[in-house]
Formats: structure tokens, C-alpha cells, sequence
């Protein structure tokens, strides 16, 4: 018996995930001729959600999906970075249009916000809401997959892209263990006038943390502590325990505890990354915070799962179903040096924003005063100049 071999549209692809990378995978492949299945368990888009920093690495490839301008219309430019201590005085402020002139700028946009731009990408037909998969059963050259309504289809390939808490890989590589990082974070919208478009303001505490991001004609407060792993946050008592958290802190950080009312309108979640050895297991792979989730202390999350779906796509561009698995290989080798290497730097990032001995932050504070504008350019430059 001869198998049929399939490339371009006639591959049978279930993207499982319809977030920042599901949504950019599909996008790149419609644009290629494929035709991929994406399912995503909420029933619908909107909602909570927190601000992202999109910086070249993912905002050009909304350029190649024609989508640049949507991104302009629903972002602010990233053009100042501010730092202040537990009090509220200025440590140090950073200018990135240097960095915007050499690479591309950065911007600031609401989470939901990058997920609706990317929903126009896709075709609608192809992408089915409020479903994700309960089995998948692996063959020699296929995939035979059940979803959460019972139905059932057979893919050449299924791509995780279910976040940090994925089903798919639940289900394909077992139990991986997560790392929590003893912090825990919210989210909310705060008066725009207390931050000036286009500068990102931070507040650094002893084991806590305040920031400031404008995005469209908003401005985002995101704010974290250290708390042990599973701390309850019930909603009804969530403002007394930040309130009491936060207190003592100056600047600009009463007046954002001033504007804190609706607790339920508050995202709140606690800090976890993951480190895999192998993204790939036979026709299954894994691609953004499913494979390789980064901590939000480093910025670059988005930007590193928009990534990592265009080499996805660009890989399964260039195979077919027989030799699908040697095209996940060269998508691994492509991304494995540089995710690691950002994700390592997004976990010292964190301990050092984030040390809770107050000795200790006083020390870090007083080396942010002399981190050079040209040390600032450096860190980022590694990042914005790597071969992806």
C-alpha cells in the first residue's frame, strides 16, 4: 500500500491554542496555502488580560501578515524607560529611540487587543471556539485526535500552542513539572494622566514591584509581589490584600492604588515559566509559553512565541508529511540556542528586579543609577540582533 504524501494545503494541520502563537502560526500558514484547524477553548476573545511589549522580533511579522497598521492603530511606541525606587525617586531613565532607529521599534498593546489583530489573519471557518482536544493518539504517519465535543479528525501534525497550562502537552509528553518564582502579579487600568505616552515607568520595592504602560489611548498598571506558591486571592478581599501590600510604597504608586474599584475587572496570576528538553514528540510540537514559557519580568514573551511560530512555519514550508519530523528538527535547532538564552536572562532579570531583602534592593538601586544608557543599549541589542 502507498502512503499519500502531503505539502501545502493538502497537509492536515491542528493548531490547538488560538493565542499570540496559535493565531500567528495559522495567519503565516493561510498566507503559504495551507489550510490549518485552530480550536480554542474559550468560548470568546476579549476580556482580562495585561500589556505586552512587542518588540521587533514579533511586530515584523505582522508586517509580513499585512498587519502592521492594525498594530500601529491599537499600540503606543515604546520611546522612554523610567526606573524609581521604593520611595518613588527617579534612579534612572532610558531612551530607546536609539534602539528603535537600529532594529525597528517597540510597542506597547494590550494583550486582547494583539489577539484580535491576529484573529484577522485566519480564515473563520478554520478556527472553532470554545473547544480543545481530550486524546491524541499517535500513529507512524499521522495523528488521530478527540476534541471536548466529542467529534474526532486525523491530522499529519498537531502544534501546541495552548499556553503554559497545555493540554496537548499534558496529554503527548506527561507531567512537566512548572517553576514558580515566589511572585504573583495583577493587572488594571489606571487614569491616563498619570503617565506620559510612549514611557514605560517602574517602581522597585523590596520583593515588589509597580509599572506604568501606555497603550492606545490607556495606561496599564501591572503590579507584583512575592507570595508563596497557591496563595488564595479570593476576589473579594483581592483590594485590602494589594492595598496592604503596596502601601508604604511612594511615587506614583498611591495615586494606583487610589484608582483600584472593581476588583473583578483586575487580571491576576502567579509567575511560572517552563524549560523542556524536547518541544517535539513524533507529529506533535510545541511552540510558544507551551514549550518555552518566559517570565513577564523579561518583556519579550510575546515577541519570542510570534517568532517561533514564523520558523515553524517557514520549516513546514519546505517538508511534507514524510518528512515532517526531520522539519521539526530544523525548527528546533533554529530556536532552541536563542530561547534558552532569553529565557535565562528573564529569570536573572527577575530575581534582580524582584530581591525581597531590603540591604539588598538598596544595593541594586544604587547600581541602576550608574547602568549606562550604552549598557541599556547592549542588554537589548544582543537580544534584537540574534539570527532567528
Amino acid at each position: 500500500m502507498t502512503t499519500t504524501i502531503r505539502y501545502g494545503n493538502d497537509m492536515r494541520i491542528l493548531v490547538v491554542g488560538g493565542g499570540i502563537a496559535g493565531l500567528t502560526l495559522a495567519g503565516l500558514l493561510e498566507q503559504r496555502g495551507f489550510s490549518p484547524d485552530v480550536v480554542e477553548k474559550s468560548s470568546n476573545y476579549g476580556g482580562l488580560g495585561y500589556t505586552l511589549s512587542l518588540w521587533p522580533a514579533g511586530s515584523n511579522i505582522l508586517k509580513g501578515l499585512g498587519k502592521y497598521d492594525e498594530l500601529l492603530d491599537n499600540a503606543d511606541q515604546f520611546e522612554e524607560y523610567h526606573v524609581l525606587d521604593h520611595d518613588g525617586t527617579h534612579l534612572h531613565g532610558y531612551d530607546m529611540g536609539s534602539l528603535a532607529d537600529e532594529y525597528g521599534e517597540t510597542y506597547l498593546i494590550w494583550r486582547p487587543n494583539l489577539v484580535d489583530v491576529l484573529q484577522e489573519t485566519i480564515s473563520e471557518e478554520n478556527l472553532r471556539m470554545g473547544t480543545t482536544v481530550t486524546e491524541i493518539d499517535q500513529h507512524s504517519d499521522e495523528v488521530d485526535v478527540t476534541f471536548t465535543d466529542g467529534t474526532t479528525a486525523t491530522y499529519d501534525l498537531v502544534v501546541g500552542a495552548d499556553g503554559i497550562h497545555s493540554k496537548v502537552r499534558d496529554l503527548v509528553f506527561g507531567e512537566v513539572e512548572l517553576t514558580y518564582h515566589d511572585m504573583t502579579g495583577w493587572a488594571f487600568w489606571v487614569d491616563p494622566s498619570l503617565a506620559t505616552s510612549g514611557e514605560v515607568q517602574e517602581h522597585w520595592g523590596a520583593g515588589r514591584f509597580a509599572g506604568l504602560y501606555p497603550t492606545e489611548d490607556k495606561l496599564a498598571c501591572f503590579l507584583a509581589a512575592t507570595a508563596p506558591e497557591g496563595a488564595p486571592d479570593p476576589v473579594d478581599e483581592r483590594l485590602d490584600r494589594v492595598r496592604e501590600t503596596f502601601d508604604d510604597m511612594g511615587g506614583l504608586v498611591p495615586d494606583i492604588l487610589g484608582e483600584m474599584d472593581d476588583p473583578a475587572e483586575m487580571w491576576h496570576d502567579d509567575f511560572y515559566d517552563l524549560h523542556m528538553d524536547e518541544w517535539t514528540k513524533g507529529r506533535v510540537v510545541l511552540i510558544g509559553d507551551a514549550g518555552h514559557a518566559i517570565l513577564p519580568t523579561g518583556g519579550v514573551g510575546a515577541s519570542m512565541a510570534m517568532e517561533s511560530a514564523a520558523v515553524l512555519a517557514d520549516e513546514l514550508t519546505r517538508t511534507d508529511s514524510k518528512y515532517l519530523e526531520q522539519g521539526l528538527e530544523h525548527y528546533v535547532s533554529r530556536r532552541r540556542d536563542r530561547v534558552d538564552t532569553v529565557q535565562k536572562k528573564s529569570r536573572r532579570l527577575g530575581s534582580f528586579v524582584m530581591v525581597q531583602n531590603h540591604l539588598l534592593a538598596e544595593l541594586r538601586d544604587k547600581s541602576v543609577k550608574f547602568y549606562s544608557q550604552e549598557r541599556m543599549e547592549e542588554y537589548f541589542r544582543d537580544f534584537l540582533s540574534s539570527k532567528i
